[in-house]
């Protein structure tokens, strides 16, 4: 008994520092990613527009959520695998070849969602936009704006840094601005919202 009275101080510290380094461990690696990361731009693409905003975030679709399944790859559901990053003439990125190795340049290590019919589906890493919540439903509102396929205000996407596989999102963009720039913009004008 004697014993566990002598471990609880050493243990309870333990504890007391895991706690801490976990999330401290997470939040560097993203700032790691921010800081030295390749920056790509990925289109958006609409999204429902009553489920589009959650709590303090937009919940953002990535017009090239999914790619083509190679030949002879069988992919299943919660699977990891490396997908290639290419850009496109506009500069936008894509997804290239799948593999279960990382390939040479830059690339994300996604978890499959989905595998049917010779396509892919992925959970992406940078499906949310978090940011202050008085500024969330105008900021709702002009993404789903800018997101929509058809029209010219078809002009909403993410840019996206990316090191060694992680992804962090940067900002997102509509209208030629940071989402919040933009927002804030269209409050100041008297036919803002």
């Amino acid at each position: 008994m004697n014993w566990i009275a002598r471990l609880r101080l050493p243990l309870f510290a333990l504890v007391a520092v895991a706690q801490l380094w976990v999330p401290a461990a997470m939040i560097l690696a993203r700032e790691r990613v921010l800081a030295r990361g390749e920056l790509f731009r990925f289109r958006t693409a609409p999204v429902d527009p009553y489920d589009a905003f959650r709590g303090r975030y937009v919940a953002l679709a990535i017009h090239q959520g999914e790619a083509s399944l190679p030949p002879g790859l069988d992919l299943h559901p919660g699977e990891w695998v490396y997908v290639a990053l290419v850009r496109d003439d506009d500069d936008f990125a894509h997804f290239g070849p799948i593999s279960r190795e990382p390939p040479d340049g830059p690339y994300l290590r996604l978890r499959v969602r989905w595998a049917h019919n010779q396509r892919v589906r992925f959970d992406l890493p940078f499906d949310r936009y978090y940011l202050d919540e008085d500024l969330a439903p105008a900021a709702e509102r002009a993404y789903r704006e800018h997101s929509r396929r058809q029209g010219e205000k078809h002009d909403a996407w993410v840019a996206v840094r990316v090191l060694e596989g992680q992804a962090a999102l940067e900002e997102l963009y509509v209208g030629g601005m940071p989402i919040l720039d933009f927002v804030r913009a269209q409050q100041m004008t008297p036919e803002g919202p």
